[in-house]
C-alpha cells in the first residue's frame, strides 16, 4: 500500500459525510453493492473481487463487531513488491444497524455511508491519489538517474587521466564510489544526491590526496561489509 493510514483516514473523512446515513435490508445493500461496482470497474486500478480473502483477515483481532455483512470488495492497488503482499482494497459493509459502512485500506469510515456516490468519489479520490504518487516517483527516479549519470560521467573522467578502477554502488540517497587502491585494499565516498554539485568539484582533489597517502605506507580500515570481485571494477584502461 502506497498511501499511509493518516491519509486513507483523510480521504474518508473527506468522501463519507454520515449526513443522512442510509437505512438498508440486505437485499437494498446488495443492490447499492452493484450500483457501486457498476460505476467504479471502469475506472482504471479499480477491479472487483469476488473471491476476497482479505476482509476475514482484517476481522481478526480487531475490536469491529463479527456480524457485519460484506456486501462487495473492490481492489484498488496491487502491490509491486515481489517478496510483501499488500494490496488495497475497499470494502463496502452492512452493519447490524442496516447501515452502510467503508473500509478502505483497513481504516474503517468516521461515519456511514448517506450515499452510494460517497463511495464512487472515495474511490476516484483514492485512484487519483495513487497515480499523482506514481508521477512524483517516477520524477524522483528521473531526477536520480540524472545525477547518478552526472556523477559517473565525472568519475569516468578522473579515473581515465589518473588511472585507477573504480566500482560503485547506488541507493535511494546515494552513490557509494569504492576506489581500488590494490587488489586487497580499497576505499569509498559517498556522495548524497541532495550535495552531489557540492561534492563533485572536489572529489578528484580527494580521491588524490587518499590516494597518495595510500601510497606512503598507509593503511585504512573500511567497513565494507563484502569484497569486490575483479568483475566489480571498472577499469581505467577500458574508459
Amino acid at each position: 500500500m502506497s498511501i499511509t493510514s493518516r491519509s486513507l483516514q483523510k480521504l474518508l473523512r473527506e468522501n463519507i459525510s454520515g449526513g443522512k446515513p442510509l437505512s438498508v435490508d440486505p437485499e437494498q445493500a446488495l443492490e447499492l453493492a452493484e450500483d457501486l461496482l457498476a460505476r467504479v470497474e471502469p475506472l482504471a486500478g479499480a477491479k472487483r473481487n469476488d473471491n476476497c480473502h482479505h476482509y476475514s483477515r482484517f476481522r481478526v483481532g480487531s475490536d469491529q463487531p463479527p456480524t457485519n455483512d460484506l456486501c462487495c470488495c473492490v481492489l484498488l492497488e496491487e502491490s509491486s513488491d515481489r517478496w510483501y503482499q499488500n494490496h488495497t482494497h475497499l470494502h463496502l459493509l452492512r452493519s447490524p444497524e442496516q447501515q452502510l459502512w467503508v473500509d478502505l485500506g483497513y481504516e474503517r469510515s468516521p461515519a456511514p455511508v448517506s450515499d452510494i456516490g460517497e463511495v464512487v468519489a472515495l474511490v476516484q479520490a483514492f485512484l487519483q491519489r495513487v497515480d499523482r504518487q506514481k508521477a512524483q516517483a517516477a520524477k524522483r527516479q528521473k531526477q536520480k538517474d540524472l545525477k547518478v549519470q552526472a556523477i559517473l560521467a565525472q568519475v569516468r573522467k578522473i579515473a581515465k587521466e589518473d588511472r585507477f578502477d573504480f566500482a560503485t554502488e547506488v541507493d535511494s540517497i546515494k552513490l557509494k564510489l569504492i576506489i581500488r587502491l590494490s587488489d586487497q585494499d580499497y576505499f569509498a565516498i559517498l556522495i548524497p544526491f541532495n550535495q552531489f554539485k557540492e561534492v563533485l568539484p572536489k572529489l578528484r582533489t580527494a580521491i588524490q590526496a587518499l590516494r597518495e597517502t595510500y601510497n606512503t605506507g598507509v593503511r585504512f580500515k573500511t567497513n565494507l561489509k563484502r569484497g569486490y570481485r575483479r568483475s566489480d571494477w571498472i577499469r581505467h584502461q577500458d574508459l
